[in-house]
């Protein structure tokens, strides 16, 4: 499943493929990332579908599920009057909520767009419920009125107005003016530069790309004359004060289904090779292992893995307490915690585990095992 940060790293990103579709790019292949990127730690039953310049047909369904066709009260995206549509995304999950995007570009200064998609998500039957800013953006989070069904969050950050900028350069005693790529509101130049602005090194980058060499001595950002680093840094800032701004307004919503929709039906999936190094690995023979993972650094390593099978609890956790022995851990806790049995259980190596067997959520005829296990610096893998 998708953590938080990441799907709000998302929503840059999105952001981003849509501007570079929309700045020339081939729309296949903006589509096509789109698409790719929306799937990253998803289920492989989970639907995407991607709308390039148009919202979703069915939108007013998804943002109402269960409700009549002939209800009057249906809410629907506040969006703001003057923003331009670049498309949008619905990712549709098997269980659990639904994703919908919306992004749009508005030809106003970030401040005002705040000012007024706070206002239209602030009013009913919608509230606004917190909001965060810094360097990069705004972002504003809320819900209906009503209850929490239907939560969302809107992302408002300034995008580039152009797509290059004009960068002149001295080269052998002659001007040239170099057009470099707008990959950015406040645009980098990759290169190392001495005090005087003379180019000592060319990293990969827009810059690169457009020409800039070494030796080149920069003289103009835009329209602004540069003679060192502090004036370089204010020129590049003041690309972001321009006469038409454009903003990009990002609304991620996420919606509950209704209680009346199936649930969907598990079905057994096939089972995830551990890796050698996996403590206990000789435990997980004959579980379907639905997913794990592993993280080595200098002060230790931490592994954890979940598995189901068809056997019951029981004897479970009864072939993991021979596993355990076999294996020279020692067990320190055993104890009942709610329909489940938690086990606490440490080596002398300095490795110590938990594990929790108990029902399956998805399935009440699977056992659902949950092991997690951490070694110390000096300790090893081990296992089987």
């Amino acid at each position: 499943m998708r953590r938080g940060l990441l799907a709000l790293l998302a929503v840059f990103v999105l952001a981003s493929l849509a501007a570079s579709c929309r700045s020339g790019e081939k729309a296949d292949g903006g589509v096509l990332l789109t698409e790719r990127w929306l799937r990253v730690g998803e289920d492989l039953s989970t639907e995407v579908s991607i709308y390039d310049g148009k919202l979703p047909p069915d939108l007013v369904e998804i943002l109402n599920p269960g409700a009549s066709t002939d209800a009057s009260d249906k809410v629907q995206i506040p969006v703001h009057p003057g923003g331009k549509l670049i498309g949008s995304y619905v990712v549709r999950k098997a269980e659990g909520p639904h994703l919908v995007w919306l992004i749009y570009d508005v030809a106003e200064a970030p401040a005002a767009v705040v000012k007024k998609v706070h206002e239209q998500l602030d009013a009913r039957p919608w509230q606004v419920i917190g909001a965060q800013a810094d360097g990069s953006g705004t972002l504003l989070r809320f819900q209906t009125s009503t209850g929490s069904d239907l939560q969302g969050t809107a992302i408002v950050n300034q995008r580039p107005a152009s797509d290059k900028y004009a960068l002149v350069v001295d080269r052998g005693g002659k001007q040239q003016t170099l057009q470099v790529a707008r990959n950015a509101t406040i645009p980098e130049l990759a290169a190392a530069l001495g005090d005087d602005l003379t180019v000592k090194r060319v990293e990969a980058g827009a810059a690169k790309a457009a020409g800039l060499k070494e030796g080149d001595r920069i003289l103009k950002v835009g329209d602004v004359a540069v003679s060192d680093r502090k004036s370089l840094a204010s020129a590049q800032r003041a690309l972001a004060d321009e006469k038409t701004p454009s903003t990009s307004v990002t609304y991620v919503v996420q919606i509950q289904p209704s209680a009346d929709a199936d649930k969907a039906v598990f079905v057994e999936p096939p089972s995830q090779a551990l890796p050698d190094k996996f403590p206990l690995k000789g435990f997980f023979d004959g579980l379907i292992v639905t997913e794990f993972q592993w993280l080595q650094q200098a002060a230790g390593s931490g592994f954890s893995a979940s598995a189901i099978t068809k056997d019951g609890s029981t004897a479970v956790t009864g072939r993991l307490r021979d596993a355990l022995k076999k294996d020279g851990w020692q067990i320190m806790q055993d104890l009942p915690s709610g329909g489940s049995t938690q086990l606490q259980f440490q080596h002398s190596d300095g490795r110590s585990g938990l594990v929790e067997i108990g029902p399956f959520e998805s399935d009440s005829a699977y056992t659902h095992i949950a092991l997690q296990v951490e070694t110390g610096q000096s300790g090893g893998a081990g296992g089987r």
